[in-house]
């Protein structure tokens, strides 16, 4: 660790080096004299300011992840760490290190009260909403752009099913839960040289009269930015702002930047040799990174996987399961809506121990992986279809399929209340997921399709079989050798009892459809009691029949049902039966995201987070050796090291 040269001397010190410095005389720092960067507290080597962290998806499938702090006086200075900071994007931080080139390489980090010391008119990152109020914004950069605002808009909020919009998709992977409204607005002119996106912002959000927590930057590709996509990282609980797009709005790089935003990171595949999976994975098999092609956040135009909505609090209650010990478990297909929590859409199934492989982004640090994650994917919806021929490559998808895939625990972004009611934020990113081959001597990854097929663990841990499966469901049981110990157990913490439904039953809400077909009338008597709620999803029910009354006058006509997430209705006047259920029509989202036809090869990743940032840091005059002296004197505390995890 570098230390700063004043620390550690006292009061008594400090006044001494006043009385007798020379005014040629300066501590040893580099450039010292252009450092006119937001220092503070009369340390040279210290900044202040927002913390932010960038993922860049690059064209050529590679990505790069990387750090800055923006000051108070708006200007963005690049970190370099020597172990990569868990620090979230919108915390106040002080840094302190030394200047190399432009960017500053890190000594110690410091998190900082949550008050604004950014830049003037920087928003800090924002509490996640439904509806998300996001703006594509069109840029200029001097050759014109290859979209109208017409043309552009399909893209952001159109609901036919060929636009594949991504306010569609975003609808159909949560269920409903994120809804997005946007409009295309611009085209505002920038120019540049560099690939500077942070000029680009700064220059074109003054200009911006609307509101919108969310900016996708779209401008004419260009060679001078190396990626397809770029967004800033934040968390499920406090998502960041700002994404661009290098000529590019395809399925992929729409759908995955602004996933950034929200927290989620990439969908991999890790292959292992000729085993589906090893005890030593950080040196006996290799990751691709965005390999799966079973998500956007991958390298395919498919809907999120179970870790990614279980992070993003999307599946809820018993749709996800740990299973600590034998049973066998009734698992339903991700595309369905069991939002009311009672329907199991994955498995998480612990390893005997954790293990550990490289990130991706940086090898020199550890992601931990502690368990599997098993889920049935079906086609269902806009963007879960079946490919028509088996790949050579990439991932095989051409029926129903339990996939199973490693990554660490689910750490869901959460807020505690203090003493005084101080609320403290743990905005934890999400992190990679690894897809396993069950078929490891295929170059082409696949998952578990008939029934007997089995993954086990190669540390002598838990055994998974399919036992069943059908595009409505399917029936796996998890074996240990010692039968394990506990009981399985829901996200929201109660005890499962197995196998757990055959269907989707209680859920709150639909995906829409047609309305369906009301009951008959229903004899006379007083009004019988309503039915119960039908499934909601991709086909509503009606409801069960109503409870006859005592005897009375002859019922109502025919009560109409409604589609997606029914309420069947008993006869408004029945001593008898009450009215037959209406039956919900289709529940199916008819608009997503485009991409990969069911017929291609995975689809390679165009583009991805990765334009380095050469923010101009204009050179300025160094504090006089008095000034720096004199607020040194005033220090009264040493600042402590950020504690990291």
């Amino acid at each position: 660790m570098v230390r700063p040269w004043y620390r550690g001397m006292g009061a008594g010190t400090v006044a001494l080096a006043l009385a007798t410095l020379g005014p040629g005389c300066a501590p040893s720092s580099p450039d010292t004299d252009k450092l006119d960067i937001g220092a503070v507290d009369g340390d040279p080597h210290a900044l202040t300011g927002e913390f932010v962290t960038y993922i860049a998806d690059k064209r050529d499938g590679t990505t790069e992840w990387w750090h800055a702090v923006r000051t108070s006086d708006g200007r963005e200075v690049r970190l370099d760490f020597d172990t990569a900071s868990l620090a979230a994007t919108g915390t106040q931080v002080r840094v302190h290190g030394d200047m190399v080139g432009a960017n500053m390489h890190v000594a110690t980090m410091e998190e900082l009260p949550a008050v604004q010391i950014a830049a003037e008119g920087e928003p800090t990152t924002y509490a996640l909403t439904s509806p998300d109020s996001y703006a594509l914004v069109l840029v200029d950069l001097g050759m014109g752009v290859d979209l109208t605002a017409a043309q552009a808009l399909p893209y952001l909020t159109g609901q036919p099913a060929p636009d594949k919009s991504f306010a569609a998709y975003y609808n159909e992977v949560s269920y409903g839960k994120y809804q997005v409204t946007g409009s295309v607005i611009g085209p505002y002119p920038f120019s540049m040289t560099t690939c500077d996106t942070t000029g680009m912002y700064k220059a074109i959000e003054p200009m911006i009269t609307g509101t919108y927590n969310h900016l996708i930057y779209y401008f004419t590709e260009t060679s001078l930015c190396d990626f397809g996509g770029l967004g800033e990282e934040g968390s499920a609980l406090k998502p960041a702002k700002r994404t661009w797009m290098n000529g590019s709005l395809s399925c992929v790089v729409l759908m995955q930047e602004p996933g950034h935003n929200l927290g989620l990171m990439h969908a991999n595949t890790i292959k292992c040799g000729t085993n589906s999976f090893s005890t030593t994975p950080a040196t006996s098999c290799t990751i691709t990174e965005y390999g799966s092609s079973m998500s956007t956040m991958g390298g395919g135009c498919k809907q999120f996987n179970a870790y990614e909505r279980w992070y993003m609090s999307w599946l809820s209650g018993c749709n996800g399961v740990k299973v600590p010990a034998n049973g066998t478990f009734n698992l339903l297909p991700l595309e369905s809506n069991c939002s009311g929590g009672s329907g199991i859409q994955v498995l998480q199934v612990p390893f005997p121990a954790t293990l550990t492989v490289s990130d991706p982004q940086s090898t020199s640090t550890a992601v931990n992986l502690n368990n599997y994650y098993v889920e049935l994917r079906t086609a269902g919806g806009t963007f879960d279809a079946y490919a028509t021929r088996t790949p050579t490559s990439g991932v095989v998808f051409t029926a129903p399929t339990v996939f199973v895939y490693t990554s660490d625990n689910v750490h869901v972004p959460t807020t505690t209340t203090g003493r005084g009611g101080t609320a403290t934020t743990n905005q934890t990113n999400s992190v990679w997921t690894e897809l396993l081959n069950m078929n490891p001597s295929a170059n082409a990854f696949a998952g578990l399709t008939t029934a007997g097929q089995s993954f086990v663990d190669p540390a002598g841990g838990p055994t998974i079989t399919l036992t069943s499966i059908s595009a409505t469901g399917a029936s796996v049981t998890v074996s240990y050798p010692n039968g394990g110990t506990g009981s399985p157990t829901c996200i929201d913490g109660t005890a499962l009892t197995a196998p757990g439904p055959t269907s989707c039953t209680g859920s709150t809400a639909g995906t829409g459809g047609t309305t369906g077909t009301g009951g008959t009338p229903a004899t006379g008597g007083t009004t019988g009691a309503a039915g119960a709620k039908g499934t909601g999803g991709t086909t509503g029910t009606g409801g069960a029949k109503g409870t006859g009354g005592t005897t009375g006058t002859g019922g109502s006509p025919t009560v109409t049902g409604t589609g997606g997430s029914p309420t069947g209705t008993g006869g408004t006047t029945s001593a008898g039966t009450g009215g037959i259920p209406g039956t919900g029509g289709s529940g199916t989202v008819s608009s997503g995201a485009g991409g990969t036809s069911p017929d291609e090869t995975p689809a390679t990743l165009t583009g991805g987070c990765s334009c380095s940032f050469d923010a101009a840091h204009p050179a300025g005059s160094a504090p006089g050796l008095w000034l720096a002296l004199g607020g040194l004197v005033g220090l009264v505390r040493a600042r402590r090291p950020r504690k990291r995890a």
